[in-house]
């Protein structure tokens, strides 16, 4: 069976191409230096985020471990010109933001909404003066279960989760580049029938973009570009 590692690596680049636009072949000089990471702070854990409307994702007693910024693609399935299209699952690159979250969340909460009109960054993900490394990837297996493998974490984690709760992004989300809206706030636990590592819950809240278009326009599948925040917990810090 193939290691975390291995599974991580391998979807490097389908996410590269997956999320290629054309401001990718654009001429971009190359920084100065490479933006310092910030040093993940041992003071209290940061709250998880609210939508501020009527309802919002049930709270958890299980302890924050790891907050990473995921960057990809909402896909989507069309049987026939002009259906509904149908929720296939979800390809993202997720870096790791564990320690702005302790240092800064306001200047966390603002890099989704950018960095989901950019191209996937190559190795890392360098936004608003921070320096993100890649901690693993997003994606769902041949049974339509989102799965995570954080194959960079110290320790490396695994979660295969089912969605528990969901409620709508607030109203001033980004749209994304599609401008079709951005993706609800979930909830997801563990799924029965799978071995976990590491990882007993997630949260995807600060959602921006990822809707579908309102109507299939051809056959196949249909892919939207997104970014959120993924908020992992669990007992186990190590």
């Amino acid at each position: 069976m193939p290691s975390l590692r291995a599974l991580g690596l391998g979807l490097i680049m389908l996410l590269q191409v997956a999320t290629a636009s054309p401001l990718a072949k654009r001429a971009v000089a190359a920084p100065d230096c490479t933006p310092p990471t910030v040093t993940k702070s041992t003071g209290p854990a940061p709250a998880l985020p609210l939508t501020g409307g009527a309802t919002e994702l049930p709270s958890t007693n299980v302890t924050l471990q790891i907050v990473a910024i995921g960057r990809g693609i909402q896909n989507y399935t069309c049987s026939a010109v002009g259906a509904v299209p149908v929720q296939l699952g979800a390809v993202a690159t997720l870096y790791d933001a564990t320690a702005l979250a302790w240092t800064d969340l306001a200047l966390l909460h603002t890099i989704p909404p950018i960095i989901v009109t950019k191209p996937l960054p190559p190795g890392y993900l360098a936004q608003s003066g921070q320096h993100f490394d890649v901690i693993g990837h997003h994606f769902f297996d041949s049974a339509g279960t989102p799965t995570f493998i954080l194959s960079e974490a110290t320790p490396p984690r695994a979660g295969f989760m089912a969605k528990t709760a969901s409620v709508s992004a607030p109203a001033g989300a980004s749209k994304g580049p599609a401008g079709t809206g951005a993706v609800a706030w979930l909830d997801l636990t563990n799924k029965p029938g799978y071995v976990q590592e590491n990882v007993t819950q997630v949260y995807r809240v600060e959602t921006a973009g990822g809707n579908s278009y309102p109507n299939c326009t051809s056959i196949g599948v249909q892919s939207v570009q997104y970014a959120a925040e993924y908020w992992f917990y669990d007992p186990n810090p190590n």
